[in-house]
C-alpha cells in the first residue's frame, strides 16, 4: 500500500524559514562545537529542510548526526525538535510530529521543557 502523501506547507515561506533555521544550526553546531553535519546539510540544501525532515524520519533507527548531538547535549538543535516548534507544525502530519516527539523522548529528552524555554525566549 502506498505511503499517504504529505501536507503541502500551506505557506511555501514557511517552509524556506523552516529550511533557514535548520542550515542556521549547522552553522552553531560548526563554529561552536566543532561539529559539521556534512550530510545533513547537503540533505536539507538538496530537498528542502522540510522533506530532508521527512526522510529522516522514515530511515529506520537514527541518523548519524542525531547521535553526535546526542552525545553533545543538543538534541534541541536537531530537526526533530525544530519540527515541534508551534510556528513550524503545520508543515508536518500529527504522525509525522509523534515520531518526531518520541524519538527525542526516547533520548531522554524533555521536549515539553525545550518548548517552555524557546517561548520565554520569545
Amino acid at each position: 500500500m502506498p505511503e499517504p502523501a504529505a501536507p503541502v506547507p500551506a505557506d511555501p515561506r514557511l517552509a524556506a524559514r523552516f529550511t533557514e533555521d535548520l542550515l542556521d544550526g549547522c552553522r552553531v553546531l560548526a563554529k561552536d562545537y566543532g561539529y559539521r553535519p556534512a550530510q545533513f546539510e547537503r540533505m536539507v540544501r538538496e530537498h528542502g529542510g522540510v522533506e530532508a525532515a521527512r526522510l529522516l524520519l522514515r530511515g529506520a533507527g537514527t541518523a548519524g548526526g542525531f547521535t553526535v548531538l546526542w552525545e553533545k547535549n543538543q538534541l534541541g538543535r536537531s530537526s526533530e525538535a525544530t519540527m515541534l516548534r508551534t510556528e513550524y507544525s503545520e508543515l508536518f502530519t500529527p504522525d509525522e510530529l509523534l515520531l518526531a516527539r518520541r524519538r527525542l523522548e526516547e533520548h531522554g529528552f524533555d521536549v515539553d521543557a525545550h518548548l517552555r524555554t524557546l517561548t520565554e525566549q520569545a
